[in-house]
């Protein structure tokens, strides 16, 4: 009753009731009707998901280029792409519906994560949910820096390595073994 827009004199309590109570659950509908976020890429085997947004899904598209990965070879490996175009707060039911058969989801996006912790808050208590990762791997251990930008070749020897761990594909392995070969000559250099 009375719109979800700020009135005067609107208390802040009641700014904060309509905000939580009705505003958040508004946005989340018009991203889902409108189909803010989409599926890029997916095929009849998914077993791996990436959730990414604005540059770092080039940095991604380049990453699989990298590795020798065209649509039809990625999907053939189980890789499918879910495309974020509203980052916050992040439409539920999209999320959903992508990760329902996956093992594993890698959130791939610059700086400090804000899809990840969403996806996690998204799927937490879902017994069949896939494993989400992205700034930190199952272990714990740093997979994707937060405190510079993403370089596709980074970006490929994590998605790779996820894909050869759950397919066991000879030639993906040799792909990232040569990315992490030339991430190794970069970083030696003087």
């Amino acid at each position: 009753e009375g719109g979800l827009n700020l009135r005067f004199p609107d208390p802040p309590l009641s700014q904060e009731e309509r905000l939580h109570k009705h505003k958040l659950e508004a946005v989340r509908a018009f991203a889902r009707v409108n189909k803010i976020d989409r599926v890029d890429l997916s095929g009849e085997n998914d077993s791996i998901g990436i959730i990414t947004c604005g540059k770092s899904y080039l940095d991604v598209r380049q990453a699989l280029f990298y590795l020798g990965l065209d649509d039809k070879r990625a999907s053939a490996l189980g890789l499918t792409i879910y495309k974020v175009g509203m980052t916050w707060p992040l439409e539920p039911t999209g999320i959903r519906d992508f990760a329902q058969g996956l093992k594993k989801i890698i959130v791939v996006e610059e700086k400090r994560g804000l899809l990840e912790a969403q996806v996690k808050e998204i799927l937490y208590g879902d017994a069949a949910a896939p494993a989400v990762v992205g700034k930190k791997d199952e272990d714990g251990n740093e997979l994707m820096r937060s405190n510079a930008a993403l370089e596709p070749n980074e970006i490929a020897i994590a998605i790779g390595e996820g894909l050869v761990d759950l397919t066991g594909d000879s030639q993906l392995d040799a792909a990232v073994k040569s990315r992490k070969n030339l991430s190794s000559k970069s970083l030696s250099k003087p």
